[in-house]
């Protein structure tokens, strides 16, 4: 079997016949691709829709009684697919004719290949009457249609058919989602290319409503982390292991599935969880990255200085004298994190006293890097943490200031 199309949904019926319809309008001709749904607990009779799909590809579904977490529903799919290439498709996307095979040929250039297409394209395909404000004013100002007070659409009603599926008329109908993050990659692509050879941080594209990447390589660094439950992080968390085990990323922003707007089902307490619960498993110094990434926000900084630092973190990695101070580095993110996230009293004596122990080696290190200008970028940012969580100040020519 060349390539699995894995599709764990939860509540997404009417969404996922339309990806279902999509797939099946697909102009790859082969007859080694596969889709492996899987019902992640639903209530909204989605079994009985697999059931009556007359799919063109071989389908196989799987139901879980209980919803644990978009991880568990993918790694379940992936226990089951027989591809030697996994294709991450959610259950409410709608994927252009010529997915299935641009996502095969790709790989068709290496086999280290994370192949990551283009995932910010948007289509209000049902309207529903839970979606935020947020949304219904997103709705009414790509729709043209102003919603009446107290009189809205009716619940689920479709705004797209079958017909605008198969015909491709959907396209026209689709937007770019516009939040932060999605602007930021969009200039990331511009800097480094599609290739993203020379960034530091290829795994920020990792989202897994549209993207492949060898089955091998995804069994080699065990899947998804089913530890995390919650909305989020999950892909980013697969993301940065593959990246760490030698894949290489790419983005294919030919490669188009467009994601059905639907009611939002994560809060901000899930966003903490998350981020608490990355930073913690990722407490190390090999994966400062990742702290970084999930912290910009706290760290009131930009993910251009982020992947700079980045790189400067991965050439001090090679050298085992420089690792006492990544790992002050680490202890001040983790403050940062605490005093953001979660009711904080401060550090305690013990981090202080560790961190005070580390003084005189930084101002040395540091010293020497600036002399012969290395490590400019963590210089700038070790300087800031410094400042913002003990109120110590290195100055321009690493001089001690409290």
């Amino acid at each position: 079997m060349r390539a699995s199309i894995i599709i764990p949904s939860w509540n997404a019926r009417e969404r996922l016949y339309l990806n279902l319809v999509a797939l099946n309008n697909q102009d790859y001709q082969g007859d080694d691709v596969e889709i492996i749904v899987v019902d992640n607990g639903s209530k909204d009779r989605t079994m009985d829709m697999l059931k009556d799909f007359k799919s063109r590809f071989p389908l196989r579904t799987l139901r879980l009684e209980e919803n644990r977490g978009i991880a568990r529903g993918r790694n379940q799919g992936i226990l089951e697919a027989r591809g030697d290439i996994l294709i991450f498709h959610d259950s409410d996307m709608i994927a252009s004719r010529d997915f299935v095979r641009k996502h095969i040929q790709a790989h068709e250039k290496g086999s280290d290949l994370v192949v990551c297409g283009l995932f910010w394209k948007r289509i209000f395909s049902f309207f529903y009457k839970r979606f935020s404000h947020e949304q219904m004013a997103r709705f009414e100002r790509i729709t043209g249609n102003k919603l009446e007070p107290g009189n809205p659409p009716q619940d689920r009603m479709p705004l797209i058919t079958e017909a605008d599926v198969l015909n491709g008329s959907y396209e026209k109908y689709s937007f770019d989602l516009d939040l932060p993050f999605i602007v930021d990659l969009k200039q990331v692509l511009k800097r480094y290319g599609n290739s993203l050879e020379g960034y530091n941080l290829p795994w920020r594209f990792f989202i897994t409503n549209n993207l492949s990447v060898p089955r091998d390589r995804v069994m080699g660094v065990g899947m998804l982390d089913e530890g995390i439950v919650r909305y989020g992080y999950e892909d980013y968390d697969l993301g940065v292991r593959l990246f760490k085990d030698g894949c290489r990323f790419v983005m294919a922003e030919d490669i188009m599935s467009c994601h059905q707007e639907h009611p939002a089902n994560f809060t901000w307490v899930d966003v903490v969880e998350n981020v608490t619960y990355i930073c913690e498993k990722y407490n190390h110094i090999y994966f400062l990255d990742m702290q970084m990434v999930c912290l910009q926000e706290a760290l009131k900084t930009d993910s251009d200085r982020i992947n700079l630092v980045a790189g400067d973190i991965h050439k001090l990695l090679a050298e085992k004298e420089s690792h006492q101070i990544l790992r002050v580095f680490l202890e001040l993110l983790n403050i940062i994190r605490r005093s953001y996230y979660k009711p904080y009293k401060g550090p305690s004596s013990d981090v202080i006293i560790n961190i005070a122990d580390n003084i005189p080696l930084i101002i040395r290190q540091t010293r020497q890097w600036v002399e012969a200008g290395k490590a400019v970028h963590f210089i700038g940012m070790l300087r800031n943490l410094l400042k913002i969580t003990l109120n110590i100040e290195l100055g321009p020519k690493i001089g001690l200031y409290i």
